[in-house]
Order: C-alpha cells, then structure tokens, then sequence
C-alpha cells in the first residue's frame, strides 16, 4: 500500500514517507483538493469545472483544462508509487487512496468516533482525546491559497466542522472539570462564534462555577439581545434561545447546586464468588471497597500459562487490612484456578518471635497428607518434600503476616502451577520475580461506607458530616474504623457527633481507639518494638513536626543532631535517606514522591506519644534549632539566586547561621524548593515562638524568605499572620530587631493582600524601631513598600517622597540590584506626576541596575522589567512597553510568581485596550483572572474593568455591566479612588 498522505488542513500538500511532493501548479492544487474532498467518490468533469473556476473566469476549453492537469498530476503521483490512485469513472475522475492517508477524511469523522467512544462505555476523557487529536490537525486556513468555488465551499464546510469539534470538546471539558481555564477559553471563542449557543452554554456553565454568577447570567442576556437583533435573518425556531440554554439560564439563577462538578461516586464492591471449603481465616461481611486492589490482585494470581511459580506481595501499614484483602480476593478466585484449594500460614510476622519457617513447612506437609513418620527431621530434605509434593498441583498459598524475605523464601514453591500471596507490614524487596502491591489506607466515601455497615446505614446517614469527621479522625485505617464502629454498634443512644468530638484531641485519641480485645496502638507498638535505637529515634522525632509531609534535607537536618552524626551534608543527607527508606520498608513511614515522606495520622500520633516518654525536651529542642538553622541558610540561598543578588544584599537583620544549607542552581529550583517546603517553614517559625529556646531573629529572617520568594493571597495572609505571631513574642521578650524586621514583613504582607491602612501602621511601627545605621536596609525596604502604599492610594508626593529616601539609602549601601528595583517604582510615580523624562531615565536606569548584576532570570529582573513597561506605557511608547511585559511576562511564570504574572496580564490587557484590540484584550483579561483571584483583589478589579470595557466595544453589554460593577465594588471596597473614578465613569457610559 502507498505510503502517500495529503493535507488539506492548512495549504494543500502532500507527503511520500516525510519527503514532500511538488504539486505543481495552484490549478493541480485545487484539482487535487476537489478531488481528495470528495472521500474516493467519482467527481464528473463538468463538477469539476464548476469547481475550479468561478463563471467568468474559466479558460475557452475548461474540460480540455481539466484532462490536463489530471494528466500532469498523475505524473507528480507516479514519481512516488507505481499505484494508479487517480483513475478514470466514466465521464469523470475518483482518487483512490486510504481515509488515513487524507487528515480531513479524520477530521472530519472524529466527532462520530468520539460519540462511538461514549456510546460504548469509554469515558469524558477518551471521547476527549479524539476530538483533541482531530483539532490539532487544523495547522491553518484550509485550502490556504485556493479559490476556486470548491474550494471555498470545502473551507466553510470544515470551518463548521471546527466549531463543532470545539463546541462538543468544550462540552466534554465542563463535563470532566479539569480545565481551570474554561471560561477565558469559551469567552474568546465566543467572540469568534458569537451565534453558537452551544458555547454560550459552556460560558456560563465555566462563568457560574468560577463564582462569576452574574456574569454568566450577562451572557444569557447577550445572546438573547443578539438573536433578537438577527431575527430577520434567521428561522423562527431559532430566534429566541434554545430550550436547553433557558433551562441553563433558570438553574443558575436559582443557583442549582447540581450544576457544580459532583464528588466521585465510591467504588462499589466487588460480589466474590463462590466459596470453596479451604483452611483460610473467616471473612468479614461487611468487606467494603478496595475495587482497584482486588483486581490487581486478582489479575497477578490468574495469569495465563505463568512460565515461573507467581508470587504477589501486599505490603501495608498496621491495620491497613491487608489479610482480608487478600483472603477476599483469594475467596472471589475462579473454581477452576485453583482446584486443589489454598493453604493459609500466620506467619506471626509482628511478634516478637516470628513463626518458624521449618514449623510451617511441617504443618503444610500434614495439610497436604504426608504421615507424620515420613517427614525428613533435615530441614533441607523437608523442603525438598514439601516441594515435591506441590509439583503436581494446582494450588495457591497464602502466607500471612510475613517478618521477612529470609521466612517467606523456603515456603516458595517449585511449580509454576502454584501461586504464593504474602502479606506483610514490611516491603519484601529480596523476593525475585515477585509482584508487589502496596495497600493504602481507605478512601474517605469507603471509610464512610464501612461506617454504615457496621454501625447502621440509618444512624450514619443521619449524621454525615459527623461520620466524614469520625472517618478522618481514624486516618481512614480500617482497623481503626472497625473498633470505633463495633463502640457505636454497641451504645445504640450514643452519637457519631460525640464520639467524633471524643476523638478530636490527637493526645486521647489512641486511647478511644480500643476495644476490650484490639487496640490500633497495641498494632503500632507491635511494629516499634521491631526498631533500633536509630530507627526509633527518627520515628519520634520526625513524629514532631507538625507537617503534612517533609522532604529529605529537612530530615537530615532535624536527624543531623545525633552523636556520630556525619559532618558534611551530603554524607548526612545520604545517612538520613537510609534511616528514612527502612522506616518506609516497614509501613512506619510512608512516601508517595521521591525524596518526600510523611506519617499517617495515627501512627504519628503513637510516635509523638513515644517521644513524650523517652526524649527529654531540650533534646527536641536542640534537633529543631539544627532544623531552623538549615532552612533559614537554606531560604537565604533561595532568596538570593530568585532575585540574583548575594545573599548579603537580601539580608534586612543580622542573624548568624551556621549550616551552609542547600545550593540552587537556578531561580525555579530555588522558587520550587520554597514552595515545596513551605509547611516545614511555617511549623519552625510556630515552635520558635512557642520555644524560648529556639532563636527568635532567625525565625523572624525566616518569615521575611517567605514573603520575598513566593506569592498569592492566601500565601501572604498566613506570611502577615506568622509575621504578626514573631512580633508580639518578641515584644514580649525585648528583642527589638526580630520585632522591627517582623513588623516589616507584616507590612509587606499586607499590602500586597490588599490591606492597605494596616500595612501603613506596620510599616511606620518597623521604621520607628530601626534607631541605628544597622537597620539602613530595613529602612529603606520600609521606605519602598510605603511608596507602593501612597501610590495606591493616589498620593504621588508622598509616594515619591518614599522612593526618593529608598533609593538613597540602598545607593549608601551599595545594593545595586536593591536600588534598581526602588527606581522602577519610584519612575512609575514620575510618570503620575507628569515628570515623563525623569520617569523614563528612572525606569530604564533601574532595569540597568537589577538586570546588569546578573544574566541569568531571576526575580528581580523580571520586576524591573514589569516596572520599565508600566513606565513606558505612561510615556506613549506603546510597542517597547508591550515587549518589555511580554519578557517579564515570561520570566515570571517560569520563576512561579503569581501575583507578578497576574499584574504583568493586567498591564497586558491594557495596552491591548489602548491599541483598540477589543478582542485581544477580553481574551488577555479572562487568561488572568483566575490567577488574579488567587493573588490580588486589586489585580482582580483592574482585569474586570479591562474585561467590562472591552466586552461593551464587542457589542456584550449586559456581562460588561456585570464585570464593572464587581470590579467598582472591589474598588471601593479598598478605597483606591482614582480607579473608583474611572470605573464608574465607564459604567456610566455603558449603553
């Protein structure tokens, strides 16, 4: 078959494996097109000519034209396949080639495909996937070059076949809910298909789910105000909105809940099948969930014609549920799988004495019928009898509870036609050839569930919230729920609410969890008597940070206090990943991420219950102060290769450390590293303040690395609140730097949420605390963020009265890159003033400065690069202005900073607006929004406006009246007059 394929999609071309065919002539072009577009079937001659060529222009002999180029075209074919692909049918011509061979024949059946998808069980996603694969084909204009009449007609049928595809794939995006991006993606569209109710319909439905209700309901009142306006040119069924767009309009006007995305549905348990008399342990009948597991199971133990003995492994933590798992999915197996039946061993892997593994061949000879006198007292012998007597069956092990690969190995056997199921709290990595599965603990609709079979459906779904909150206070660990539901199923007058409030303080809360025979911490301690003293006393202390997960490094450090800890870091980062990895082997420590680790909640609880027995408190404390120090130096070296500077420059205090800490090598690796880290950070600076014998200073410098490297709302409110915690303690202690530089963190925090009158107050408060030249840097970091405050506000001389004393201050101490960044914010107010030519000299003065120390991106470069456009802008140099965001733009999404890349969209969207592209600039204004929402209440209202002026140009009056009023509101609400103003004025225009 030829391996010729032709597009459409785009110029017209065609392609023999990837060496591309010269098609000659634009008429052989749109021959070849009219011919391709027909899908294999016979066009007639005088078809073909009314195809390629409009009335007055065909040439004297059009049918003699036409043979002609079929002629020479044949020829540019024959160069690459010996087949006759275009063939002569009567008065007329058919090219035959495969519908693979042709991207618009794909195109233009992926719809269908994607349906049949969906008709025959296939899910969102993969019905998705082919409409993606279809409209990634679109390269370009179809037929790009061609005239004629067929080829126009071809052009508009594929450019509704386009907006098909995008509207079901729309269709099917607000179905799946994974596209944060929805709405900006529909609202541009929109713009392109104003008539589509369709994608009106998913507008509103992404619009009502942002939170955006009253926008959503401006878009119905558009389209309504549109279709109205075309009705002369349209059928009478389609001048008013469909039925399935009025029903939309009224759900979300009554704010129908089911519109927003339902949780996923739990699993429902899988029926097992019929039971065969075997020696395994009683199964529950209340088995609830573990769908995934019990294929997965179920999959390794019945492979076909296995070529070796099939050995899966479930590992867990304790109470995890592990044993009935496997003897449910053993119990649910095939008849036929197994015909000589099962044989189950406790193997007593958690006492302290584990089972024999000799004393378990022992008994499975006797299961097997081996008389007693003609079992081998020689162990090797044994096993060779034992092995021997399973060479002939079809049967499956079971062995429960296994200590180790060493007691497992010798009960393995030869045959291929057995099979051997291990469960064990440890990982058994030493078995080769075997197929592990780690069993998790469940999930929060199968805990609920498990709750309701035991205890009642009628008592736990009369409480549903109480039973979600009993169900996490178990961590989800079945054993757990089972102890605590067997309570309730025997105290018929008590109450989940009560119970769940019982178990609220995490110090009782092993306590509750027992019955008069099973107690979760009897499992746990089961577990820990198994440790060295090594092992045990990182299992205590990682116990202590109140984290939800930690990585590596930070182990280490809190770990690095040990005696004979190794000295240089590396070594002991190396030390702690092999201490952590064999807490990870045996279910006392979990890890779903590489270099991550974190506890379940109840063995946390066991650990830290431990550690309050057996480590004396300044033991703890000296850990966490090795802790805070490493990731103090750690945040200082983030904080100097974000901004490229030497650390020396970021440095507002001085605090002394003595841990190198960790290098980057780049911005994001320092970003990423902060950001990852961020709980670690947050629980140091919370036990410095609670700890007088952690240093307060570094916990101080340690909050102002969090405000400086990362970003967004609720970000800096938990930054403002950490800052203000610092600051009242160490009032309370005297210690009047970590007080000054905690209050300026404070302040900074709160004016970038928006907080602008408190901001100021704190701000003062730092300034007024910094007496000496030590403080020159907090000063002048004071000074710039009160220049950011006044500008705000509209105060341009005081705001330049705060730059001015910024950057003379930061010039005294020779922080270049510190002095750039003043100067660019000290242009824009320049500019405000009318000082245009100070202004520019300001801003491209600054740029020099932050982006001459260093070439490498970096924080500040892209800041200072943000405030040379917004100063260009003022002074009319419109296209620099679009470059220098656009760059900065850049930098800051791959730097991750949110509320920069969300500023720089809005100045984006600005110079789009002032440039008279109204579409452009309501697609840029939607792109950042959500990120606005996350970063800025300000950022958030000057996109709305850019988004409501645009929309009133592109003729949406009704969800422009909508965006103004919500940004005028966020306006007021944080007394920017100016913007107040101007807003209002535009609202007031609005026809």
């Amino acid at each position: 078959m030829t391996k010729l394929r032709f597009a459409l999609l785009g110029p017209v071309r065609a392609w023999y494996d990837d060496v591309e065919a010269d098609l000659g002539r634009p008429q052989q072009r749109e021959l070849l097109a009219a011919l391709l577009a027909a899908a294999g079937r016979t066009v007639a001659v005088p078809l073909l000519v009314d195809g390629l060529w409009d009335e007055g222009e065909r040439p004297d002999r059009p049918e003699h034209a036409v043979r002609t180029h079929v002629y020479r075209l044949r020829g540019v074919l024959a160069e690459h396949t010996a087949e006759p692909l275009l063939v002569t049918v009567g008065n007329g011509y058919a090219l035959r080639v495969p519908a693979q061979a042709v991207d618009i024949w794909e195109f233009e059946r992926a719809e269908a495909r994607s349906e049949r998808v969906r008709a025959s069980g296939g899910t969102a996603a993969e019905a998705r996937a082919v409409l993606d694969r279809a409209l990634e084909l679109w390269s370009a204009e179809p037929l790009a070059g061609l005239r004629g009449p067929q080829a126009r007609t071809v052009r508009a049928r594929l450019a509704g076949v386009r907006q098909s595809l995008l509207e079901r794939r729309l269709e099917l995006d607000a179905e799946i809910g994974d596209r944060p991006n929805l709405a900006a993606e529909t609202g541009a569209l929109a713009v392109e298909f104003p008539t589509s109710q369709r994608l009106r319909a998913v507008q509103m439905l992404a619009l009502y789910r942002s939170g955006r209700q009253a926008e959503a309901l401006g878009v119905y009142e558009d389209t309504r105000r549109d279709l109205d306006a075309e009705a002369g040119r349209r059928a009478p069924a389609e001048r008013l909105p469909s039925a399935a767009l009025r029903e939309l309009h009224q759900r979300i006007l009554r704010s129908d809940p089911t519109l927003h995305l339902p949780e996923r549905a739990p699993h429902s348990p899988v029926a097992t099948g019929p039971r065969r008399p075997a020696p395994l342990p009683c199964v529950v009948d209340d088995f609830t969930g573990r769908r995934r597991e019990v294929e997965t199971l179920t999959g390794m133990l019945t492979l076909p014609d296995p070529s070796a003995v099939v050995v899966s492994s479930v590992n867990g933590m304790a109470g995890v549920g592990k044993t009935t798992l496997a003897v449910h999915t053993v119990r649910g197996l095939p008849p036929d799988r197994f015909p000589d039946g099962h044989l189950y061993a406790d193997l007593r892997g958690a006492d302290r004495e584990p089972l024999d593994p000799q004393a378990v061949v022992v008994a499975f000879l006797r299961e097997l019928g081996t008389a007693e006198e003609d079992i081998p007292e020689d162990g090797a012998e044994r096993i060779a009898l034992y092995r021997s007597s399973l060479a002939e069956r079809r049967l499956l092990l079971l062995l429960d509870n296994a200590a180790s690969d060493g007691q497992v190995r010798p009960l393995i056997p030869g045959s291929a036609d057995c099979s051997v199921l291990i469960t064990s709290r440890a990982r058994l990595t030493g078995l080769a050839g075997a197929r592990h599965l780690r069993l998790d603990v469940l999930t929060s609709a199968e805990a609920v569930e498990l709750l309701r079979r035991v205890v009642g459906a009628r008592r736990v779904d009369a409480e549903p919230e109480a039973a979600a909150t009993l169900a996490a206070a178990c961590g989800f660990l079945p054993l757990a729920l089972r102890i605590i539901a067997s309570r309730l199923a025997a105290e018929p007058g008590w109450t989940l609410a009560g119970m769940a409030r019982r178990l609220a303080d995490e110090r009782r809360r092993l306590d509750e969890l027992r019955t008069e025979d099973v107690a979760v911490e009897a499992s746990f301690a089961l577990s820990y008597s198994k440790l060295t003293s090594e092992q045990a006393r990182a299992f205590r202390l990682l116990s202590a940070l109140d984290v939800p997960d930690f990585g590596l490094p930070c182990a280490a450090a809190l770990l690095g206090s040990a005696p004979g800890a190794p000295e240089d870091t590396e070594d002991r980062v190396g030390s702690a990943e092999e201490l952590l990895e064999s807490l990870v082997d045996l279910n006392l420590l979990e890890s779903r991420e590489l270099g991550r680790y974190h506890f379940h909640d109840l063995v946390r609880a066991f650990a830290r219950s431990a550690g309050s027995l057996e480590d004396a408190p300044a033991t703890v404390t000296a850990a966490f102060a090795g802790l805070l120090d490493f990731t103090l130096s750690t945040a200082r070296n983030a904080d100097a290769v974000a901004h490229s500077v030497e650390p020396a420059e970021r440095t507002l205090i001085g605090v002394a450390v003595d841990s190198p800490g960790l290098a980057f090598a780049t911005a994001q690796d320092a970003t990423d590293w902060m950001a990852a880290e961020i709980p670690v950070q947050r629980a140091l600076v919370a036990r410095a303040c609670a700890d007088d014998g952690l240093p307060l200073a570094q916990a101080a410098d340690l909050v102002d690395r969090l405000n400086t490297v990362l970003s967004g709302i609720s970000h800096l409110t938990a930054v403002g609140e950490l800052a203000g915690d610092v600051a009242d303690v160490a009032a309370r202690r005297g210690d009047h730097d970590a007080e000054a530089l905690a209050r300026y963190v404070r302040g900074n925090a709160l004016w970038h949420a928006n907080s602008y009158g408190p901001a100021q107050d704190e701000l003062t408060r730092a300034l007024a605390l910094c007496t000496d030249d030590a403080h020159l840097r907090l000063r002048a970091s004071a000074h710039l963020t009160l220049c950011a405050g006044a500008r705000t506000h509209g105060r341009f001389d005081d705001a330049i009265a705060h730059g001015e004393a910024s950057v003379r201050l930061f010039h005294t101490l020779g922080a270049a890159t510190a002095e750039g960044t003043a100067l660019g914010e000290l242009a824009f107010n320049y500019a405000r003033r009318n000082r245009l030519t100070e202004a520019r000299a300001a801003a491209e003065r600054g740029a020099s400065l932050v982006c001459g120390q260093n070439g490498e991106a970096s924080v500040s470069s892209a800041i200072s690069l943000y405030y040379l456009a917004r100063v260009l802008r003022l002074c009319d140099a419109a296209d620099e202005a679009l470059r220098h965001a656009r760059d900065a733009l850049s930098l800051f999404r791959t730097l991750g900073v949110a509320a920069f890349e969300a500023a720089t969209g809005n100045l984006i969207a600005e110079l789009h607006a002032e440039a008279g592209d109204h579409a452009l600039t309501a697609e840029t204004a939607e792109t950042f929004l959500p990120l606005a929402r996350r970063t800025s209440g300000m950022l958030e209202a000057g996109l709305l406006r850019s988004l409501g002026h645009a929309l009133s140009r592109l003729g949406q009056a009704a969800r422009a009246r909508a965006c103004l009023r919500t940004a005028l509101e966020l306006f007021e609400q944080r007394a920017a007059r100016a913007d107040v103003e101007q807003t209002r004025d535009l609202l007031e225009n609005l026809t």
